[in-house]
């Protein structure tokens, strides 16, 4: 039964949703992490956060609003998924936006 338990929680674990991608709720996106509805499709983020206290794979960025939350790091738009787009446009390092 013990194992069991440690092998479901490692799959549990391992399964976890990254800084960007799609959800509908906050429990799909992992221990610390929001599930932005505002954004098409869901967007699991950290919000707030500081300068390099994100995840390695993502960014803290300030948007217009003065909030701030962690996203997707990119090189250009094929790192991001499907609506979105590798913005460059900031002071910030490149991250994946929703496209308009």
């Amino acid at each position: 039964m013990r194992l069991l338990l440690s092998i479901s929680l490692a799959l549990i674990i391992g399964c976890a949703a990254e800084v960007g991608d799609e959800c509908s709720s906050d429990l799909e996106c992992g221990r610390g992490r929001i599930c932005d509805l505002a954004s098409s499709g869901g967007y699991c983020t950290i919000s707030p956060c500081r300068p390099n206290t994100c995840p390695e794979e993502s960014v803290c960025v300030e948007f217009e609003n003065s909030e701030t939350y962690c996203m997707l790091r990119c090189d250009d738009s094929d790192d991001c998924r499907d609506g979105y787009a590798c913005d460059a446009s900031t002071d910030s390092p490149a991250f994946c936006r929703q496209t308009p």
